[in-house]
This record gives C-alpha cells, sequence and structure tokens, in this order.
C-alpha cells in the first residue's frame, strides 16, 4: 500500500453536525458565518490561509476531529478550492500556496465532498 496509515472512519462521521459546521450556503447568514470562521482560522489576520492555518482551523476551530486525522482530504479540498478560483480568472494576491477569503466558501464545500468520498471508499475496501 502507498499510504500506510489507514483510518477508519465510516462510522465515525456525524453528517448532521458536519453540515451545520461547514456553512456552504450563499445567504447571508451563513456568509456571516463563514466571515466569523475565516477570521478563526486567520491567527495573523493577514487575510489569507496557508495550509498549515487551514489544517488547524478544522481540528481547533471547527472541531473537526475526524478530518483533522486525515490530512488527504484538507489537502485535497485546499487545492481544489485553488483551483476553480484561478480557472475562473481570479488572480491570488498572495501566491498559490494559500486560500484567500473568496477561496473559502469552496475550500468548505470541497472538504465535505471529499470527505463524503473518502468515507464511501473506505466502506468498500476491505483489503
Amino acid at each position: 500500500r502507498p499510504f500506510p496509515l489507514r483510518l477508519k472512519m465510516a462510522n465515525t462521521i456525524d453528517w448532521d453536525s458536519l453540515k451545520k459546521k461547514l456553512p456552504t450556503e450563499k445567504t447571508a447568514e451563513q456568509k456571516a458565518q463563514r466571515s466569523q470562521i475565516f477570521a478563526q482560522f486567520d491567527p495573523n489576520g493577514n487575510g489569507y490561509l496557508s495550509l498549515a492555518e487551514v489544517d488547524r482551523g478544522c481540528r481547533d476551530v471547527l472541531g473537526l476531529d475526524e478530518i483533522f486525522g486525515n490530512k488527504r482530504v484538507i489537502m485535497r479540498a485546499f487545492q481544489a478550492a485553488k483551483q476553480v478560483h484561478e480557472a475562473n480568472g481570479g488572480v491570488s494576491k498572495h501566491g498559490a500556496d494559500f486560500i484567500e477569503k473568496v477561496e473559502f466558501r469552496l475550500f468548505l464545500v470541497y472538504l465535505r465532498m471529499y470527505l463524503e468520498v473518502w468515507q464511501m471508499f473506505d466502506r468498500i475496501d476491505t483489503g
């Protein structure tokens, strides 16, 4: 196996709780929640997030221990959010290694999606 660390998480994710923690809708209320969460993820207040800040934020701010233990889900969501913004003509002011506030909602959407995919594969992988 290329990845010796195998996380069994199929039965540990509370999807209802996860949905409440990830404000991904485009409503004013959820946009305000995202702004608050982004500010908490950004401890130095520079307006952009590194992968390390996002990783810590998932654990410390959102309390997503099940995701924090799976770095690949966080990393894939981080990369996907950056790529969509760039593909739509967005130009990052801070370089390709950071997520800006405009990309944060996409990051949360991808975080949920990649976790769902990870769980599906985890359930069917018996090897």
